[in-house]
């Protein structure tokens, strides 16, 4: 009845693991997002209760057949709810507002089913405190767990209450986990909107350096060229000709310049790439520690390098949960590691597979493993 929870260990795993997402939420096609409902099935197993509930009664065939139906029609709802609302699990302290037609259903299930039940029906209670916690908001929530919990108490002792010892435990300490959870999801989540924010405006600060270095110079020199041809045309019109015929090679190189900056593909020095992935480590709290000299790198292969090391520090900040990391450079070497997150068992993204190639078409080789500091390891060399 729980659901995912990023970096919080045995309670759930998840991350954002795609490169935009909507605020508030996870990215659709993420794990969690896709696969995170898989959570809530495996606890139907619990409805187990209500089914043998109906099965010992004496209840007349047509009874136990409504009976089981309505168990069914339960699962159902609350499965289908919480495979749409995926990626938006226990993310947003104001809930979900159509979340609250399925709640509503679920709710007239249990009262439809409370006559064959009986005191049983709290059997429902499990399902409905956790709907409540991941699917509407704070206030709704508390609300719902203290309705529950307080009916399923007073129906418990009028029952006999040491048969439903076990589903009474089973509930409070859903309720404190649930809790617990959807705080830290909604921490989690926070944290990570205000990092991409962050990592937004910083890519659109260097788009905007780059878009000035690269037409400051050229409209300058086109702006003084356009001067002096004026002043040639009356007196030299070879020389004019040759002017202008320079302020169309300067346009071009100029729109070239800003084509590349808009696709991505301005070409920079380690050194330069390493001064911002420092400072989006230091905005997002890691620790950065350098060791080596980036100047003792061959300069042709400085692009392909400052490409890897802005690739492998956007795994470190989106996928790590690291607190430092290690930049090694060398003569004819770049390492990168992190003391978060290992690779063990992930499956290897485009980022990943875009670090070997862009190593391989370089002539250099990629390999990443464990990091003897826990994390994860990314080592390119000649």
């Amino acid at each position: 009845m729980g659901t995912p929870l990023r970096g919080t260990g045995t309670v759930g795993t998840a991350a954002l693991a795609g490169p935009a997402v909507t605020k508030g939420a996870r990215p659709k096609d993420s794990f969690w997002s896709r696969c995170g409902w898989l959570l809530a099935a495996a606890w139907i197993v619990f409805l187990i209760f209500p089914i043998l509930t109906v099965a010992e009664s004496t209840l007349p065939m047509p009874a136990r057949v409504a009976g089981y139906g309505l168990i069914a029609a339960f699962g159902v709802v609350y499965l289908w709810t919480f495979y749409n609302f995926g990626s938006q699990l226990g993310v947003n302290a104001t809930g979900q507002a159509r979340a609250w037609i399925p709640f509503a259903v679920l709710l007239l299930i249990v009262v439809a089913s409370a006559p064959l039940l009986g005191a049983d029906a709290i059997s429902f209670a499990p399902f409905l405190v956790s709907f409540a916690a991941y699917l509407l908001s704070v206030r709704s929530m508390w609300i719902t767990n203290i309705v529950i919990l307080g009916g399923s108490v007073i129906f418990a002792v009028a029952a006999g209450l040491g048969s439903y010892v076990f589903l009474l435990g089973l509930l409070m300490v859903l309720i404190v986990v649930n809790a617990v959870n959807t705080t830290l999801i909604r921490r989690s989540t926070a944290s990570e909107d205000l990092r991409l924010e962050n990592l937004m405006l910083t890519e659109q600060e260097r788009m905007a350096r780059d878009v000035h270095d690269a037409l400051g110079h050229s409209l300058t020199a086109v702006g003084l060229k356009a001067q002096l041809a004026e002043r040639l045309l009356d007196t030299d019109i070879e020389a004019a000709r040759s002017e202008l015929q320079q302020i169309n090679t300067l346009t071009v190189e100029a729109l070239d310049s800003i084509r590349a900056t808009v696709g991505g593909l301005r070409r920079t020095t380690l050194g330069e790439e390493l001064s911002l992935v420092r400072a989006a480590l230091d905005d997002a709290g890691v620790k950065t520690v350098l060791v080596g000299n980036v100047q003792e790198n061959d300069p042709a292969h400085s692009t392909a390098l400052a490409w890897i090391l802005r690739e492998a520090v956007t795994n470190v900040l989106r996928h790590a949960h690291a607190t430092t990391c290690w930049i090694r450079s060398g003569d004819g070497a770049l390492s990168i590691e992190d003391d978060g997150d290992s690779l063990a068992g992930a499956r290897e993204g485009h980022g990943m597979r875009g670090m070997r190639e862009r190593a391989r078409l370089h002539g250099a080789r990629c390999e990443m493993g464990p990091s003897e500091h826990g994390g994860t390891k990314v080592e390119i060399s000649w």
